[in-house]
């Protein structure tokens, strides 16, 4: 199983650098134009289907990448962003100054791992090859587990449609490459597909 971990297209609550856990914010501009860009660079990706978060920024994004694929479109409450409790909303300066006083991390990062990826491997039992459009605190949750902690949540910011490639073999995820531009991510996959063939 090859699973491509898409962070959606560009907010402004992104640009502003505020979490924005659950809340249910659009793209701007420049997300949408982010989201058919990376639909151009993935057009001949051999996809099955296609995963995304409930949340509209992932779900217009997802939607995009879609009409580009025409793979079966699939969304999963599972893939949502993480919540962030009482810090959602806030800046980095604000958020660093709460948690300095008060202890509210929000949804386990654990748990976020275990929900991704029971979703993802769902879908992997009959979907060989998935795009997974989700948020950048449950992807980086999912890196984390994959890598060991060597990459993922608090030492990875994604970029707004980078790709991430998992694959699943001899029983366990992998990290083939994480946090690349759609162009980039297109000429990695089709290296290491070359390579396993």
């Amino acid at each position: 199983m090859t699973v491509y971990l898409i962070r959606h297209g560009e907010t402004d609550w992104n640009r502003a650098l505020k979490l924005q856990g659950r809340e249910d914010v659009p793209l701007n501009a420049d997300g949408l134009r982010q989201a058919e860009a990376c639909a151009a660079a993935l057009k001949t990706l051999p996809a099955d289907c296609v995963l995304t978060s409930p949340l509209q920024r992932a779900k217009v994004t997802a939607q995009i990448i879609v009409d580009t694929l025409g793979a079966p479109f699939y969304t999963d409450g599972r893939l949502i962003e993480r919540d962030f409790g009482a810090l959602s909303g806030f800046s980095l300066k604000d958020r660093a100054a709460y948690i300095a006083t008060v202890r509210d991390a929000g949804e386990p990062l654990d748990a976020v791992a275990d929900r991704m990826l029971e979703a993802i491997e769902e879908y992997g039992k009959k979907f060989p090859r998935i795009v997974a459009v989700s948020h950048g605190a449950s992807i980086n949750a999912v890196l984390a587990r994959c890598s060991g902690g060597e990459i993922g949540s608090g030492k990875t910011l994604l970029l707004n449609t980078g790709v991430s490639r998992l694959s699943h073999r001899n029983g366990r995820w992998q990290v083939d490459f994480y946090n690349v531009p759609a162009e980039e991510a297109m000429r990695l996959s089709h290296e290491l597909d070359s390579e396993n063939t």
